[in-house]
């Protein structure tokens, strides 16, 4: 059987098809326009390059991380393991972060450091404040002289978690301590500390990495902006962005070996169970380079080794002081 359409229906399927397509057009500009303005906004950032070829690209600035390990503690002279617990600094790990403090690595920096961080561990935060001059070994506010810096307590920065071993003799292994809390809690509730991976460590460290480089990112860009520079031809000298991190000795192992592993010596320094060694007050530095316009939307970036768990900046015998207690 063969249907035939009678006229008014027909104009009303040509109608409903007009106004569909008009619909679909209508859409499809509205969308073009979106994506456009998004990449507006990101011509600051792409600098209309294409994509692939600004991939391997690095940018006109850098990061400089200074990480150093906080002062020696009751808890390390002792042997003992530290972890996220904490120990009040011994007076021979006072007097070193009074020494850093005088030292050219603070003291006589042509360059001041954009910004000051440190764990919120006590020990760490002490040991900042000594060696940024805020206060003295007695606890006293620090010198008028000293430059006025704001210290940034972050929980990032903190220890990596050792669990059962907290507390307890670095000799010991995990199993070990763990008998002993057994045995310490005479059959009550057994409370054992948190534990810590290495990738759980390096992932709450890398996102205040990846925070640094989004936020320099951000400044440089907006100060090539500002001063009307082309951000990749108009900068004479790489400009550096000195980063001070008051930390302890297993996150800068982590951040080392996860940043900068491939760039270590042949030879270092090692601890008695062959781990790499970081004395207290000992200085590493990382420098960090952005992938050009790509930092704040893929976090790329590369790292090289400027310095190593060095202590000499400190003087001669502090540096053979600092290295004795490296564990």
């Amino acid at each position: 059987m063969i249907c035939k359409l009678t006229p008014p229906f027909s104009l009303a399927i040509l109608f409903t098809a007009f106004l569909t397509c008009f619909l679909h057009m209508t859409m499809t500009i509205y969308a073009q326009s979106d994506t456009a303005t998004a990449d507006t906004h990101q011509t600051l950032l792409t600098d209309n390059d294409d994509s692939d070829k600004s991939a391997t690209r690095l940018a006109p600035f850098l990061l400089r991380l200074h990480l150093l390990r906080h002062g020696e503690t009751e808890a390390n002279a002792a042997n003992l393991v530290l972890g996220q617990g904490d120990s009040p600094l011994t007076p021979d790990g006072l007097a070193l972060a009074a020494l850093a403090s005088s030292s050219s690595l603070v003291r006589g920096r042509s360059v001041p450091f954009w910004r000051a961080y440190c764990s919120d561990l006590e020990r760490a935060r002490r040991t900042a404040r000594i060696v940024l001059g805020m206060e003295d070994v007695h606890g006293n506010s620090g010198n008028s002289d000293s430059p006025a810096m704001e210290l940034v307590v972050d929980s990032r920065l903190r220890e990596r978690a050792k669990g059962a071993r907290e507390g307890y003799a670095k000799s010991l292994s995990y199993e070990e301590a763990m008998e002993l809390r057994i045995g310490h809690a005479n059959g009550g509730e057994v409370r054992i500390p948190l534990l810590e991976t290495v990738d759980e460590a390096w992932e709450r460290v890398k996102g205040w990495v990846d925070s640094l480089v989004r936020d320099s990112t951000h400044d440089f860009y907006s100060m090539a902006e500002h001063n009307n520079l082309n951000a990749q031809a108009d900068v004479d000298s790489t400009k550096i962005y000195h980063v001070f991190a008051l930390t302890h000795s297993a996150l800068i192992r982590i951040i080392i070996h996860k940043m900068v592993g491939d760039q270590l010596p042949n030879e270092y320094a090692k601890t008695n169970d062959g781990s790499l060694s970081i004395p207290n007050l000992s200085c590493t530095t990382i420098d960090v380079r952005p992938h050009f316009n790509r930092a704040v939307r893929e976090g790329l970036w590369t790292s090289s080794l400027v310095r190593l768990a060095d202590v000499s900046y400190l003087g001669v015998a502090a540096s053979t002081h600092a290295s004795s207690h490296a564990l």
